[in-house]
């Protein structure tokens, strides 16, 4: 198939791998290096080229031997830096004790959320010197600093208390993890996050803040329908806390009926995972569960809704302490794979409160990812239809045009849906498999460009770079690369692991940018 990006081409791929592998040999052999060769150049009009990673990578790769590599390779000149502002702390307190106290440099910020806050004491890890040691070099070379605060897919901090800020499931139990997290109603967590807003703006003078949540209502939870999700308990889909009982009453939703409702969903995922079909198939057995119990839509709607204030509340926060530091929002990949989950995260909504959009547009892991997702819901909203039969479906509702289902898992794979059955949830798969083309990262950049339109909100994709598994290549990169640009992105998030890139793949990042005259 013909791509977008292949009109693009102004050389010839054989001479672009050549190039990206030539420069990749030179930084790593000394040819070319060293900070000041590899300072950034003024970023006026110039595209952002962020990079995701967190402080303790940092301090164990050594900050300029980081920075000399990114910038060299990928003209990197804005940090996505992922670091913890409070701690758990033993300091006072038993030290078998299986969790610490609540401490962090600024205490005087957090002052109601559920923990006692308390000063960093010898032994604790001190943001505030790692972050003077990155700022050091960041200043000297030019690049801004964005602290990612992604509150989920990260096991609950070990610090006594902060499981109360979790969601609670149909049964009542406390969650502890993905696909559930802290509550968004919970005043609690609301007022955590507003804390560690004011205290990166204030204490760290930050460039932006980027807020990233992998996270979906109740009704996407329960029904497994995200990436490797078939492993999901339709029983400890949330939220079902008093809080959100409190509010849902206020609005008018009878909170009963939501749990009834989910009570009645239950048995309908659970017999779809066992093979059990629905007497009148599963996607009718499916709208009738919707339309006896509107309160699954409601619910669903409810959560999403809580999703945007919040959204709003760290925007407005944001800005209301410093009005030129830059807002945006990482987009889970699931909004490739799940209709569900798109139409939920409306880009249109962003333009009120985001400077920024950052849509995961990982290419390399997409086609495993896409082929997890229809074996997850191909086992009950969608289980009249086979494997192959989904991924059409999948292709024409969500306007992309990629592998089919056997050439994605194929012969190298004959164990693949033996594997997810086994697998934990989340977890991925062993195997050998191809990545989606620059074509489905054009698409999607586009069509989030397209809902901003009109607005001041920028689209910067995060580029996936040997996510999951190594099949980047250099010509992969490169027409992601092309793709973003093409269809009207502003700049792009290199993502997701600095130590799992091959340097060749991070080195065409560099070489398509001067290739495109963008750096």
């Amino acid at each position: 198939m013909t791509t977008p990006t292949s009109e693009l081409t102004t050389i010839s791929r054989r001479d672009f791998v050549r190039t990206a592998a030539l420069a990749a040999g030179a930084v790593s052999t000394g040819i070319i290096s060293t900070s000041t060769n590899a300072a950034a150049k003024p970023t006026a009009a110039k595209p952002m080229i962020g990079f995701q990673a967190e402080s303790s990578y940092l301090l164990q790769y050594g900050i300029a031997r980081f920075f000399d590599d990114v910038q060299t390779r990928a003209n990197v000149n804005t940090l996505f830096l992922h670091c913890n502002l409070f701690e758990p702390s033993w300091n006072g307190i038993d030290q078998n004790s299986p969790t610490g106290a609540f401490a962090t440099a600024h205490p005087q910020y957090y002052q109601n959320v559920f923990m006692k806050p308390q000063a960093l004491g010898n032994g604790d890890a001190s943001l505030p010197n790692t972050m003077e040691q990155i700022t050091e070099e960041t200043k000297k070379r030019g690049i801004k600093i964005y602290p990612w605060m992604e509150e989920d897919n990260r096991a609950p901090a070990n610090i006594t208390g902060m499981d109360q800020l979790y969601e609670i499931d149909l049964y009542g139990r406390r969650t502890g993890g993905h696909p559930g997290g802290p509550c968004l109603n919970n005043p609690y967590f609301r007022n955590l996050i507003s804390a560690s807003v004011e205290d990166f703006v204030r204490e760290y003078n930050v460039d932006g803040l980027q807020r990233g949540s992998e996270r979906q209502g109740p009704l996407g939870n329960a029904l497994g329908a995200w990436h490797h999700g078939a492993k999901s308990d339709p029983g400890h889909t949330s939220c079902f806390c008093d809080y959100c009982a409190a509010k849902a009453a206020k609005v008018g939703i009878d909170f009963d009926r939501v749990k009834k409702a989910f009570l009645a969903l239950e048995p309908f995922v659970r017999a779809g995972r066992a093979g059990q079909r629905p007497r009148d198939g599963y996607f009718v057995a499916f709208w009738r569960l919707l339309l006896n119990h509107p309160e699954l839509l409601a619910w669903e709607n409810f959560w999403a809704t809580s999703m945007r204030e919040m959204q709003k509340e760290f925007y407005t926060k944001a800005k209301s302490i410093r009005s030129d530091v830059q807002v945006g929002f990482h987009i889970w990949q699931n909004i490739s794979f799940s209709p569900f989950y798109r139409a939920e995260q409306d880009y249109a909504n962003y333009t009120e409160y985001a400077d920024f959009i950052k849509p995961a547009l990982y290419d390399n892991p997409a086609a495993e990812r896409m082929t997890s997702f229809v074996d997850s819901v191909t086992q009950n909203v969608f289980g009249d239809l086979s494997h192959e039969q989904m991924l059409d479906f999948e292709y024409k509702v969500m306007d992309l045009q990629e592998k089919s289902y056997d050439e994605i898992v194929g012969r190298n794979n004959p164990n693949y849906e033996t594997q997810l059955g086994t697998l934990p949830i989340n977890g991925t798969p062993r195997g050998t498999f191809p990545g989606f083309s620059g074509d489905y990262v054009y698409r999607e950049t586009k069509r989030a460009v397209a809902g901003v339109a009109g607005s001041k909100t920028e689209i910067r994709p995060g580029l996936g770079i040997d996510v999951q598994e190594k099949n980047s290549t250099p010509e992969s990169v490169r027409d992601a690369v092309h793709a973003i640009f093409q269809a009207g992105g502003t700049g792009m998030v290199l993502s997701t692991s600095h130590a799992a890139m091959r340097p060749e793949n991070l080195s065409a990042v560099g070489a398509t940018l001067r290739e495109l005259k963008l750096v």
